[in-house]
């Protein structure tokens, strides 16, 4: 079963982000990288990109997806482990540029 997610907002998100090109970006909730893709995207050659998810198919999904990007860590973990995450990798003491969660919510 192929891992199907539309991201929602998108350029709106990206445009706000300004993106630096040497910048520290996580994405909490990787889903099926479409975020994450578009920032890894823009970053240079020290720039950097942690994505977390804390499911098992949105990670191998992810993972694919971001492949191509040097600069692109994909994480299986939830996003509330966050800190603990970047401090086992090395990027606990950098300043994060931006941190990227998609919630959920219910609208009945």
């Amino acid at each position: 079963m192929e891992f199907t997610h539309v991201p929602v907002l998108l350029e709106e998100c990206i445009e706000g982000l300004d993106i630096k090109p040497d910048g520290v970006y996580v994405d909490g909730t990787a889903g099926g990288a479409g975020h994450s893709s578009a920032i890894a995207a823009r970053l240079g050659e020290n720039g950097r990109l942690i994505a977390l998810d804390r499911d098992p198919d949105a990670v191998r999904t992810a993972s694919e997806r971001l492949s191509v990007f040097p600069n692109a860590t994909v994480i299986h973990s939830n996003y509330s482990q966050m800190r603990q995450v970047l401090d086992e990798i090395g990027v606990g003491k950098v300043a994060v540029s931006y941190t990227h969660l998609t919630l959920p919510t219910n609208s009945r």
